[in-house]
């Protein structure tokens, strides 16, 4: 069992991504978080066909060690795509020492009141000692996925473990991967079924 969600950088790359199996998209703006504009119509979109829709929130690409500005920015954005009707979003936040930021996520948790959350690549970032520790206290206050962009041959191992972390804490592990044939090997390798696929 396999499910792929794609990951649409535009409105018509949304349009053009569904197909019979899909039942949940996700919308960014190459890493960073698309416009009111585009939210709204993807919204619509979706919601037409019976699909969920889920907006990728981050102000910038890089580290997740946001500024206060830039939290929020996230949180203003959360707020918007929750009033344009978003089922979700992907947001992230660590300290300038790469743990996770409790107080940031705490408060964007809250601005997305009722949508799914899912938890960014930053997972990527945290020391493995932090993981598990990290993982629960995600989904002790509302998350319920997690998204990692772990996917090399390298990477297996790890990919393995965080799977195993995830699933102690109850969370779906999402992967991040970039072709049907990469998501295929690692359905095979590591028996994981969630994959978000970029277009």
């Amino acid at each position: 069992m396999k499910f792929t969600e794609p990951l649409a950088n535009t409105y018509n790359q949304l349009t053009q991504a569904i197909g019979d199996q899909t039942t949940r998209v996700t919308i960014g703006n190459n890493g960073t978080t698309p416009s009111k504009g585009t939210i709204a119509e993807a919204v619509l979109y979706a919601h037409e066909h019976d699909l969920s829709l889920t907006v990728l929130i981050q102000p910038r690409l890089g580290v997740a060690n946001f500024t206060d500005p830039e939290l929020k920015i996230m949180e203003a954005d959360i707020l918007e795509a929750q009033q344009l009707g978003a089922d979700g979003v992907i947001i992230g936040a660590l300290t300038a020492d790469h743990q996770l930021d409790t107080e940031a996520m705490n408060n964007l948790i809250a601005a997305a009141g009722g949508m799914s959350v899912t938890f960014s690549t930053a997972i990527d970032v945290l020391a493995d000692s932090e993981q598990a520790s990290a993982l629960k206290w995600l989904s002790d206050n509302g998350v319920d996925k997690v998204l990692t962009h772990l996917t090399g041959k390298t990477d297996t191992a790890q990919l393995s473990k965080l799977n195993n972390v995830a699933q102690a804490a109850n969370l779906q592990l999402i992967v991040l991967s970039h072709s049907e044939t990469e998501s295929n090997q690692l359905n095979e390798q590591l028996n994981l079924t969630y994959f978000l696929q970029e277009i």
